[in-house]
């Protein structure tokens, strides 16, 4: 590992006259054994230099998420990203590049509280093979955690102990070269081992990064394979993957999604999916989320297109 965060990268950056400028906090928390897959995410525009922020909850594989709430041109309240509120969401980064806490509870009762620690230090994407896309980021950082906390429901709250991811970034974000990805996450319950990997196609090339963490000690990721099965929807309802590192081991990931939501990015489509899943036969907690232009889900479900039988994502066709 070359690149080293400071304490200073948990907080904000100068990212001023870039165009497509864009910085991004991304908190994925599935909590599968629960049937719910929660997540938060926090944003500053540089265009406008206002913030935005979405909060979901889902507790299956439909299209109406149990909570979903998508707000823009916003303040940040406070000073900076160690402790601060955008929209009713509550960040604090009380050890950096460690532990995270979130904190959100809307008028109709939906609400989260969760506490995030890092179970390695944060890996850059500079670090991959493909290194850090110029139109993804200047930098960005991921980072495996385990979660405890709370899902309020208007009904009922659940507790829950789990793992999740989180993500920042940092630089320039143009979506417009993006084709499809597969930005894949998971922990093993009992064991100390962790997967980020990341596929993706844009302007007619694929791009692979990640890393695997065992014990703290984290290789990166050198190939990735990775296969999912779509519903009618063109939600995954599974995903299957290997993945080889460059300290030579590989890791067989498969997860069965649970629940999930879906979210709209310029011209994509994130669906966002909590999983149970096994890292080499370890069972462990998975978060996989998918990206799919939106016209390209609509011509494939309008009514009258044929029914889909299997996955051909685009890592599985071939030529002659």
């Amino acid at each position: 590992m070359t690149t080293r965060f400071t304490a200073a990268d948990d907080l904000l950056h100068d990212i001023a006259g870039r165009p497509n400028g864009r910085e991004s906090l991304f908190y994925v928390l599935p909590v599968p054994h629960e049937g719910l897959a929660g997540l938060a995410y926090v944003f500053k525009d540089d265009s406008t230099g206002r913030f935005g922020r979405i909060v979901a909850l889902g507790d299956g594989l439909s299209a109406e998420p149990l909570f979903l709430d998508v707000a823009a041109d916003l303040e940040l309240e406070w000073d900076d990203l160690d402790d601060f509120v955008v929209g009713g969401l509550h960040v604090r980064q009380p050890d950096p590049l460690r532990t995270a806490e979130i904190s959100f509870l809307s008028s109709s009762g939906f609400g989260i509280e969760c506490r995030m620690e890092g179970t390695h230090a944060p890996f850059s994407w500079h670090e991959g093979i493909d290194g850090c896309p110029p139109w993804a980021a200047d930098e960005r950082y991921e980072q495996s955690v385990r979660t405890r906390g709370t899902f309020t429901l208007p009904n009922r709250s659940v507790d829950f102990v789990s793992a999740g991811h989180r993500d920042h970034s940092w630089g320039t974000r143009d979506w417009r070269p993006l084709q499809h990805w597969k930005w894949i996450n998971a922990t093993a319950i009992e064991e100390d081992i962790s997967l980020h990997g990341w596929i993706s196609y844009a302007l007619g090339d694929r791009q692979v990064n990640g890393y695997v963490s065992r014990g703290g000690v984290v290789s990166p990721i050198v190939t990735a394979e990775a296969r999912a099965e779509l519903d009618a929807a063109f939600m995954h309802t599974s995903l299957s993957g290997t993945f080889v590192t460059a300290d030579g081991r590989t890791l067989r990931l498969e997860a069965t999604s649970v629940a999930g939501v879906a979210i709209p990015a310029r011209h994509m489509q994130m669906n966002e999916i909590a999983c149970s899943a096994t890292l080499d036969g370890h069972a462990a907690i998975a978060h996989v989320e998918l990206g799919w232009p939106e016209s390209y889900i609509a011509d494939y479900t309008a009514p009258g297109a044929e029914p889909r039988v299997e996955n051909t994502t685009p890592q599985d066709r071939s030529i002659a």
